[in-house]
């Protein structure tokens, strides 16, 4: 049970950074909008919100319901990682769906591994009308499954001299086989898979390398041999069904059996993995004391110093209210900067064209000042334009500032 326990720092922030901070309402595909961290309840088009109040919101108002639908469905001991990995876990897949989860049957039986492992299975969703792995997902679920299995004590030990890995058959599945080749009368296509003498089926690649290896070995140790043609269909007989690629990584395999094989990324354009996010590295440094900060600066994230606080939804309503207000005046308190802007870029475009008038206009018969008449439409024309530019390129800016 995990009574009384809120959202810790660390939950808080690996929520935050997989949901996204959006100041404004954007729509959503079903109609609804959504605004700050997931916010998708009291929608108000055109509203605003800080950084600071989409975290007060995100905490005492979308939280609270997740964090009690894990108390109330985990019936195990909980710490304070596991917690808010679960929390994270609920607020994201939704309440109804966590409750039935295989993460919280394998927790309520007492197998927290399994339930590590059940973090992995909700990594596709729905885009396009297509059920398809999503790679935000999996990064997500990446990162709560390590918060979960974060230690709160010393980090256990697995030296890769006493704990030699093997691969996982159950996961076995996720991972796209290659096409497996047709029987071949010269091969066999069944080798032990493990020590136990189980048989699994092999794929075209190892009849490819096997083939051009008894191939190598013929010419090599057989010189004299008088009808090569015969080796070649053999090859070609054994190699039905492997791919271009696969005979090139069978004969790369010829070349240097120590060279591991690498599975180059199923995106074009990203044929590595990227560094793991700064929230990832994290999660595994020790813990250092620090004289200088209360408690030596140990990590307590694990300790309860959160209380429960219920929030009106009135006062949520009130604060949305206060951000619509506050961005209405600063629209009228923008507008009112950028006016003598435009009063004077109007003005400038008075004087210009009353010195065009002036110009195409002006009466022969009048000598009063003779200098006075011919360049004071000039001059009129080029203050005018010159106010214009100059006030209109202020104006311009300030509306893009306000974009």
């Amino acid at each position: 049970m995990a009574a009384h326990m809120r959202t810790s720092r660390a939950g808080l922030d690996l929520i935050k950074l997989f949901e996204g901070y959006r100041p404004r309402y954007e729509p959503l595909p079903d109609g609804r909008w959504i605004i700050g961290y997931g916010h998708v309840r009291a929608a108000r088009e055109g509203s605003r919100v800080s950084e600071l109040d989409a975290e007060a919101i995100l905490r005492e108002y979308d939280l609270p319901k997740f964090e009690r639908v894990v108390r109330q469905s985990v019936l195990a001991p909980l710490n304070q990682n596991e917690f808010d990995a679960l929390v994270s876990l609920a607020f994201n897949i939704g309440e109804t769906a966590f409750a039935g989860s295989d993460v919280v049957a394998a927790l309520n039986g007492g197998n927290r591994l399994t339930a590590a492992s059940a973090f992995d299975g909700w990594r596709q969703a729905e885009i396009g009308g297509r059920i398809q792995l999503v790679d935000a997902l999996v990064r997500r679920r990446a990162a709560e499954k390590s918060l979960f299995l974060k230690t709160v004590g010393p980090m256990p030990i697995a030296a890769s001299g006493v704990y030699q890995a093997l691969q996982d058959p159950a996961l076995q599945s996720v991972v796209p086989r290659l096409p497996i080749s047709p029987p071949s009368p010269s091969a066999t296509h069944m080798q032990p898979s493990n020590g136990a003498g189980q048989l699994r089926e092999r794929s075209a690649t190892e009849e490819a390398a096997d083939a051009v290896r008894r191939q190598m070995e013929k010419i090599l140790h057989d010189e004299a041999d008088t009808e090569p043609l015969e080796g070649v269909h053999q090859l070609a007989a054994q190699t039905d069904g492997a791919s271009p690629d696969e005979i090139t990584a069978a004969i790369s395999a010829l070349v240097d059996d120590s060279t591991p094989t690498v599975r180059k990324s199923v995106w074009p354009q990203h044929q590595e993995l990227s560094p793991p996010p700064a929230y990832a590295r994290e999660l595994t440094k020790p813990t250092v004391p620090n004289k200088s900060k209360p408690n030596g600066g140990l990590n307590i994230d694990h300790i309860d110093d959160l209380e429960e606080v219920d929030v009106d939804p009135d006062q949520i309503a009130k604060v949305m209210t206060e951000h619509v207000t506050t961005h209405t005046e600063h629209q009228r308190g923008h507008f009112i900067g950028i006016l003598p802007h435009a009063l004077l870029a109007l003005l400038g475009t008075i004087l210009a064209g009353y010195g065009g008038l002036k110009l195409f206009n002006r009466d022969p018969g009048d000598t009063a000042d003779a200098a006075l008449v011919t360049y004071m439409p000039g001059f009129l024309i080029l203050l005018g334009l010159s106010l214009f530019v100059v006030m209109g390129y202020y104006c311009l800016r300030g509306l893009r500032n306000e974009e």
